[in-house]
């Protein structure tokens, strides 16, 4: 096994567990460790690739908890606001626009941390703006999953549903995200040969991490969940702190 190989499996393994038992933090956790060995682009990829594998067999797992009146509508939001996500990037300087919305994830975490709940009266709506948000992030900072995973939190679902919620809603994200890409042509296919290497750590990681879920007590569950959303926004922080200096 090369060096290569040797650090993308212990990677893709420790995001696949993170995942498997959050429903989100795959691309979170796993792209800034592969960027160390890795071009963007192959990342990228990657990573689409191995969270497709992920989500997939966490869809399985989950069979009859999710909730598609909650699922599709943000979906096809996110859609939407993907194009002023990615327009904006062309008159704000993109640095910037991820540093404040990593200081906004932040902020939102330590509300949610002190179990503050805003009381949605109309949730159709809202799970319609929250899509709309998210593929606004996506589009322009790559942050698409923290949006979603804090109004999941705020509406208090159990961490079944939350997380069979999240697995899809990123499933299709993915999906859609291979279909830009091909036609795009921006997907790195030589990088998929590390796929030999990836799956097995996808496979590893969720049979791990649904053993781990199935024991964490809800509470504990929040807080693992606080941390992902914690560490995406203090990344995008750091990240961008860290340029200026240099």
């Amino acid at each position: 096994m090369d060096s290569m190989a040797s650090s993308i499996f212990p990677i893709i393994f420790f995001s696949s567990f993170v995942q498997s038992i959050t429903g989100f933090g795959f691309a979170v956790v796993g792209a800034p460790l592969l960027l160390f060995f890795m071009e963007p682009r192959q990342v990228v990829s990657l990573m689409v690739f191995g969270a497709l594998i992920l989500n997939l067999l966490v869809i399985y797992k989950t069979r009859g908890r999710s909730d598609p009146k909650v699922i599709w509508p943000m979906f096809i939001a996110s859609l939407v606001g993907i194009i002023p996500g990615v327009y904006i990037l062309k008159v704000i300087d993109g640095s910037i626009l991820k540093f404040c919305i990593g200081i906004l994830i932040l902020l939102v975490s330590f509300f949610m941390a002190s179990n503050y709940v805003v009381t949605i009266k109309r949730e159709k709506l809202a799970t319609i703006l929250v899509g709309i948000v998210s593929g606004f992030m996506g589009g322009a900072t790559s942050l698409s999953g923290p949006p979603v995973a804090l109004f999941l939190m705020n509406q208090q679902q159990d961490k079944e549903a939350f997380r069979a919620n999240l697995v899809r809603y990123f499933c299709l994200g993915n999906i859609a995200t291979l279909i830009v890409m091909y036609y795009m042509d921006t997907m790195d296919i030589g990088v998929l040969k590390q796929g030999v290497y990836a799956v097995p750590g996808v496979l590893f990681g969720v049979w791990l991490g649904e053993k781990a879920f199935t024991k964490v007590s809800p509470q504990l569950f929040r807080w693992i969940t606080l941390t992902v959303i914690f560490f995406c926004g203090a990344m995008s922080v750091v990240s961008e702190v860290v340029k200026r200096l240099n």
